[in-house]
């Protein structure tokens, strides 16, 4: 399963985090594969593209909101 969520640029670092602690926890808690890219046209936003199993993608989701 992939899926993208689109986040406001302000929330980068947090999910982001210390030198990539905090995505670094999302990845290994959900097992999700987790890539994080400008948003096409939207200087304002990034994309999260998560790819995996279904509960992996929904956990990684749950993690990030």
């Amino acid at each position: 399963v992939t899926q993208t969520m689109q986040i406001p640029l302000y929330y980068a670092e947090d999910i982001i985090g210390v030198a990539g602690a905090n995505i670094a926890y999302i990845r290994s808690t959900s097992g999700a594969i987790l890539t994080v890219q400008e948003s096409r046209g939207m200087s304002d936003e990034i994309t999260v593209e998560i790819k995996g199993s279904a509960s992996q993608v929904q956990t990684a989701q749950t993690l990030i909101q």
